[in-house]
């Protein structure tokens, strides 16, 4: 599987990793996880949260309680409401400081037919259970080592300039329930 590493400042684009992304279907975690996915030979599932999460643990997330791995799906050409929601849960967002970094593990396409779409969710009309519409799938069970194409290192360093990085130290100071 081919790994690329990239160090950036927070400040810098991400432009060229995001069009890599382009048409893709890929799961993020953070950097600290690799070893463990990779010793494991799979990407598991985290029915019962006991497993480590890198966008949180929310009880009510409608894959997770599927037994599903969640991933992004960017296979739909983006249009406005597609790029609203990707901004809302950008997958870049664990890789901002004080962050170690992310692997993007991109999936080969043989999983797609396997893929549960975010629209089950509608199907279902689980509004109780958390979903990210048009950008989140769930892989029913736990996603086999070979089925990752390439990994994508990234980790993003402090812009000690950069107006989030003023804004982070202002909340180290003076406590994180700051509100601006």
């Amino acid at each position: 599987m081919k790994r690329t590493t990239h160090i950036r400042s927070e400040t810098e684009s991400l432009d060229d990793i995001a069009s890599a992304l382009e048409g893709r279907v890929f799961h993020v975690t953070k950097l600290l996880y690799l070893d463990t996915i990779l010793a494991d030979a799979e990407i598991r599932p985290n029915p019962d949260g006991h497993l480590s999460t890198t966008f949180g643990h929310v009880p009510n997330a409608f894959f997770r309680k599927r037994n599903c791995v969640s991933v992004f799906d960017y296979r739909a050409a983006p249009t406005d409401q597609i790029r609203d929601f990707r901004n809302r849960c950008s997958p870049f967002q664990p890789a901002r400081p004080p962050s170690e970094g992310i692997a993007i593990l991109l999936l080969k396409p043989y999983i797609h037919a396997s893929l549960i779409d975010w629209t089950q969710w509608k199907e279902e009309k689980m509004w109780r259970d958390m979903v990210v519409p048009y950008v989140e799938a769930g892989y029913p069970g736990p996603i086999p080592i070979d089925a990752i194409e390439e990994v994508i290192c990234l980790k993003l360093n402090e812009d000690p300039n950069s107006f989030t990085a003023r804004i982070r130290n202002i909340k180290k100071q003076t406590g994180p329930d700051l509100q601006i």
